[in-house]
C-alpha cells in the first residue's frame, strides 16, 4: 500500500504522515527532508543555481532517524526549516533534475506499506493507491509555520509552479479546525484499515 500526502506547507502533511505511520505500521517518508538538504548543501557551498553540478547531489548521503535528518553523516536537522531554506527548497523542487535525484532515493525506500509526503508527490507517485490533498486556511498554515505572510507567499509561488494539484484519485481534506489525530483518523477511515 502506497499512501501519498500533498499540499502547500503548513497544512499538517508531515505531522499528519508521522502519526498515520505509526499508527499503520507503515514506512515514513518526507520528501522535504531531501529537498531541504540539497537546499541547505548548496547554501553552505555557495553553489549558485546555474552551476550546480547533480553528479555531486545524487552522491550525498541524506538520511533521517527519527526526527533528525543527516547530510553526509551530519545533523542538520537544525537549518533545515529556516525561512530562507524553506524558500530555496521549494525553488530547487521545480528543478527536474534535483526531481529525478529525489524520487531515485525515495524509490529505493518505498516497501509494501509506505506514506510519502511532500509537494507533487500526487504528481510524482501516480500509482499510489490512496493520494490525499491537504488544504488550510492562510491564517492557520501561518499559525502552525510561525511564518510571515510575505515567506508562505513566497513559498506558495514556488510550489505552485510545479503540477501540485494534480494527482490520481486525489482526496481533499480540509485541515484548518482539526487536529493532526482527527485528520489522521479521518485517512484511516477513507482507506478502510
Amino acid at each position: 500500500m502506497l499512501i501519498t500526502l500533498d499540499g502547500l506547507s503548513g497544512t499538517g502533511k508531515s505531522s499528519v504522515a508521522s502519526m498515520l505511520a505509526d499508527k499503520l505500521n507503515c514506512t515514513s517518508i518526507s520528501s522535504g527532508d531531501y529537498f531541504r538538504s540539497i537546499a541547505h548543501f548548496l547554501t553552505v557551498n555557495n553553489i549558485d543555481l546555474d552551476n550546480i553540478d547533480y553528479e555531486v547531489l545524487k552522491n550525498l548521503k541524506i538520511k533521517r532517524v527519527g526526527k533528525t535528518v543527516y547530510l553526509n553523516d551530519e545533523d542538520i536537522t537544525s537549518y533545515l526549516k529556516t525561512p530562507e531554506n524553506n524558500v530555496l527548497s521549494a525553488k530547487i523542487a521545480n528543478i527536474k533534475e534535483i526531481q529525478n535525484i529525489v524520487d531515485s532515493i525515495e524509490k529505493n525506500m518505498i516497501t509494501d506499506r509506505t506514506i510519502i509526503d511532500g509537494r507533487d508527490v500526487n504528481v510524482r507517485f501516480p500509482n499510489a493507491d490512496f493520494s490525499f490533498y491537504l488544504t488550510a486556511s492562510e491564517d492557520k498554515r501561518l499559525e502552525r509555520m510561525h511564518s510571515t505572510k510575505e515567506e508562505i507567499a513566497s513559498r506558495d509561488m514556488w510550489d505552485l509552479k510545479g503540477n501540485i494539484r494534480k494527482g490520481n484519485k486525489l482526496i481533499e481534506i480540509d485541515t484548518d479546525s482539526k487536529s493532526v489525530e482527527e485528520i489522521t483518523n479521518e485517512i484511516i477511515n477513507i482507506i478502510g484499515e
